[in-house]
């Protein structure tokens, strides 16, 4: 009977890209049987606290990781111009994309080849957080930008795991153009950054260019001794989704569907396939198939294993405790929000106060809101406008410090 868990999964949380929940996909992949599930959305963890939520109730493990896009040697962005309307315009039909419709509205974003990140316990987490975070910070709103360094020393932290990517990797968009060298040369250079853990990713959507790329990352993998592993770059959860994903394609191109009719992927293919369907689509790659298995079943973990804990609250003068530091904020601030008789506090007040503060201290939450006083304290001295969001916007005590 095949095995199999998929590598390479994108959730709503890749935003215009993705087009299921994740907990769907959990679901659609533990009645298909898989081994384990990944998530790999651009750029970030977004979709890891949904996603982890429904394999507790479903069962099913869960690879943690990201998709990245590294710069490509000597690209700079270039801005595109704009479309112009016109009535009677009708979008060039053309063979559809696999991907977001990239081009489809004027950017000054730079091409990059794409990269997934597996992160095989909770340093490689880490290690995968503060890449993504240093990415943030060296580029802009939604364009972050990698370095090979700073990937360098994440992968070597963290022990990463790296699959080449769908078609808009660096390996595979040499490969797809049938550049044998060019296809070296890029898993050359990933191979010395992640040594045995780079595996070659081998994907297929029914289109021409697939059987040709496949067939030359397989060389390149023969002659590197790098395995491979088979995925389906997964979109959504089934495959009548893929209307779905052409909607959110077209909302991402900032056109209706007419006008996108020609960026739509050709593809229907980008959803949870069976175990059974993958191994007929790999036939030609003995154990593409069972290493993604195994590799998804030796990545899977806990997620709770990572939850934080805030440090202690520097507190002042003879105060020992959090909870008591934290009463002592409220009981002075609440002598002017909730005044009582002779300089007190009105009793109504003071026994809801009462309550909440009895609930942090079972709960362990009086150093969040020390920090949530200590940045609302400092937004003040720097006349900086601030405002409560959920469910502290109804407490009491919230209002006093």
């Amino acid at each position: 009977m095949a095995r199999y868990a998929e590598l390479h999964c994108h959730t709503n949380f890749s935003f215009l890209d993705g087009a299921s929940h994740p907990a769907e996909l959990v679901y659609r992949a533990a009645e298909l049987g898989y081994e384990s599930l990944a998530v790999t959305d651009h750029d970030g963890f977004r979709g890891v606290v949904k996603m982890h939520a429904a394999s507790v109730e479903i069962g099913l493990p869960i690879v943690y990781g990201t998709e990245i896009g590294l710069p490509r040697p000597g690209e700079e962005p270039t801005p595109q111009p704009k479309r112009k309307r016109h009535p009677k315009d009708i979008p060039f039909r053309r063979r559809g994309r696999n991907k977001r419709m990239h081009g489809s509205k004027p950017t000054t974003r730079a091409l990059t080849d794409h990269l997934v990140l597996l992160a095989p316990d909770p340093d490689g987490y880490v290690a995968i957080s503060r890449l993504v975070t240093q990415g943030q910070f060296n580029g802009k709103k939604d364009e972050p930008r990698y370095t090979f360094s700073d990937l360098e020393s994440a992968a070597r932290h963290g022990n990463l795991v790296a699959l080449t990517g769908c078609h808009n990797g660096a390996v595979p968009r040499a490969a797809q153009r049938g550049d044998i060298v060019g296809a070296l040369q890029a898993a050359r250079l990933l191979k010395d950054i992640f040594d045995d853990r780079l595996h070659i990713e081998l994907s297929h959507h029914g289109m021409p260019e697939d059987d040709v790329r496949n067939e030359v990352l397989a060389d390149v993998a023969l002659r590197l001794g790098i395995p491979t592993v088979a995925t389906n770059n997964v979109h959504y959860g089934y495959r009548s989704e893929a209307r779905i994903a052409d909607v959110v394609a077209a909302i991402s191109g900032r056109r209706n569907l007419d006008e996108a009719d020609g960026y739509r992927s050709a593809s229907d293919l980008r959803y949870l396939r069976s175990p059974q369907e993958m191994a007929a689509q790999f036939e030609r790659y003995p154990g593409a198939v069972a290493r993604a298995a195994d590799l998804g079943r030796d990545l899977a973990f806990d997620l709770t294993l990572i939850a934080p804990e805030l440090p202690d609250f520097p507190m002042p003068g003879a105060f020992t405790t959090e909870d008591e530091y934290l009463r002592h904020l409220v009981m002075d601030g609440a002598k002017e929000v909730y005044p009582g008789l002779n300089g007190g506090i009105a009793p109504n007040a003071l026994e809801r106060m009462e309550h909440e503060l009895g609930v942090i201290e079972e709960l362990g939450f009086a150093g969040f809101f020390l920090v949530a006083w200590d940045i609302v304290r400092f937004a003040r001295s720097k006349n900086i406008y601030c405002q409560i969001r959920g469910s502290g916007a109804d407490s009491a005590i919230c209002r006093c410090i």
